[in-house]
């Protein structure tokens, strides 16, 4: 298994880590999103599906593979920049098991970004 699709699933399993604790902490609420749970649930389809299809991809070592992996490792630094950035709230997603999630997925996710973009630009 090449280390580009490791990182992938690395990265694309610590961000539904963060997904599961987010309807934990009702990030709805937080985000002022609609819809309460159902419309957070309905939102994270079209997301675990694209994470799920880019698995296959980037282990194919395909354009699209590589595309995805450069989405979902941006996607890996949103929740540090939403959560220790912009939206910080002192009560929520303080746990050490948060953090270590958080940080995680920034540091996978600037290395799937990396390698990504270094395959479509070769």
């Amino acid at each position: 298994m090449a280390s580009i699709t490791v990182f992938f699933v690395i990265n694309a399993t610590l961000l539904l880590l963060h997904e599961i604790e987010s309807s934990f902490e009702k990030e709805w609420e937080i985000l002022k999103l609609p819809g309460k749970i159902t419309g957070f649930l309905l939102l994270h389809i079209p997301i675990i599906l694209l994470l799920f299809y880019g698995a296959l991809e980037i282990d194919k070592q395909t354009p699209m593979g590589f595309i995805i992996g450069a989405i979902t490792g941006i996607g890996g630094i949103i929740p540090f920049v939403v959560h220790k950035v912009v939206k910080k709230v002192k009560d929520r997603f303080n746990h050490v098991i948060s953090d270590v999630i958080i940080y995680l997925n920034i540091i996978t996710g600037i290395i799937l970004a990396v390698l990504s973009l270094g395959q479509l630009i070769k």
